[in-house]
């Protein structure tokens, strides 16, 4: 089957799809022709006719696509809502009778989607972020240190600001300990944000700049990377899910996650805070149990779950010899329960 995917969301320089890459190869393993770009285009829906095309995220390479292009017979077209796709609003403007289904990462953002003027007939499922466990593996010394992790970007949505003063306040209150905080974040950033808030924050308390690391560039080996962290700080004020925490976690690192909108629909209660003090408890005295967060995921959140879910969705004709058996059939009708697929 012809399958293409348009993703805008690619990762700068290297081609690749941030969130469907692994969907992508997984199709192709399947014996499908994939093909991949960022901009729509009416030759590019017409080349996979009878097949698949698959909208990520929900802007205006969708909108655009649903409102000047007539639907190819016998195409299935299935678009992934993400978060920030969401808040900018473009999905409001397109053609959803031209849209077969709508695939949300979670609950929170499916529920705004809604109340912002989804239309009830779209068939909408819920299928959540999946981590490959096989590229994450548990840190040789699991013994409880003191560097942290904070990995986004440089935009105000990521919050940094605010892990900046979590930290500040947890070096104060345990001055004596060797804290260090490894920011990576890459080149998407807004200035004003960081000249304003971030960077002169630092200026003003030089004893929080002496301990904190800032890591721009790419790094090959994230896995590696992350062999001498112990904890992953996420301030984000949006997150359908936060890949860097389940990959964190996945690693046997232990999160903690600010609660903002649908923190508490992904994580459990014992990982999110909900003001700095109770963060800077957990960093302190918090129950550290690497096998606990590396099992959370694999249980909630394995690529498998999200390649099964997604060939359903997205590939009806597949035969049940295809699917992979690679989660529990008790999780399968769970989620799927969850989902309530109109």
């Amino acid at each position: 089957m012809r399958i293409y995917v348009f993703d805008s969301w690619k990762v700068k320089g290297t081609g690749e799809s941030k969130f469907l890459q692994p969907v992508i190869d997984h199709w192709r393993e399947l014996g499908h022709e994939v093909q991949t770009g960022i901009w729509w285009g009416p030759d590019l829906v017409k080349w996979a006719e009878g097949g698949l095309c698959m909208f990520f995220p929900v802007d205006n390479n969708l909108k655009r696509a649903s409102l000047e292009t007539p639907k190819p017979a016998n195409t299935r077209i299935i678009a992934e809502a993400v978060d920030a796709d969401i808040y900018g609003g473009q999905w409001k403007g397109v053609n959803w009778a031209w849209v077969d289904g709508l695939v949300c990462m979670s609950r929170h953002m499916l529920d705004y989607m809604r109340r912002n003027g989804l239309p009830d007939s779209v068939p909408v499922h819920l299928v959540p972020g999946g981590v490959d466990l096989s590229k994450w593996t548990m840190r040789r010394d699991q013994r409880r240190g003191y560097n942290v992790a904070w990995i986004g970007h440089y935009w105000i949505a990521k919050n940094l600001f605010g892990a900046l003063q979590v930290f500040n306040e947890l070096i104060r209150r345990d001055p004596a300990s060797p804290w260090r905080l490894f920011v990576r974040a890459d080149e998407r950033w807004s200035p004003n944000w960081w000249e304003t808030h971030c960077k002169a924050y630092l200026v003003a308390n030089p004893r929080l700049a002496e301990r904190v690391t800032f890591i721009t560039q790419r790094i090959a080996d994230l896995n590696e990377w992350l062999e001498d962290k112990t904890y992953v700080l996420s301030t984000s004020f949006k997150e359908a899910y936060g890949y860097s925490v389940g990959e964190c976690a996945a690693k046997g690192i232990m999160p903690i996650i600010q609660n903002t909108n649908g923190a508490l629909d992904i994580w459990p209660r014992e990982w999110v805070f909900d003001v700095h003090s109770q963060a800077v408890d957990r960093f302190i005295n918090g129950w550290y149990e690497p096998e606990l967060y590396r099992n959370y995921v694999a249980q909630c959140y394995p690529l498998e779950l999200r390649l099964s879910l997604l060939d359903r969705i997205c590939l009806p004709q597949i035969r049940e010899e295809d699917l992979i058996p690679g989660f529990a059939a008790a999780l399968r009708e769970e989620f799927e329960k969850e989902i309530g697929v109109r």
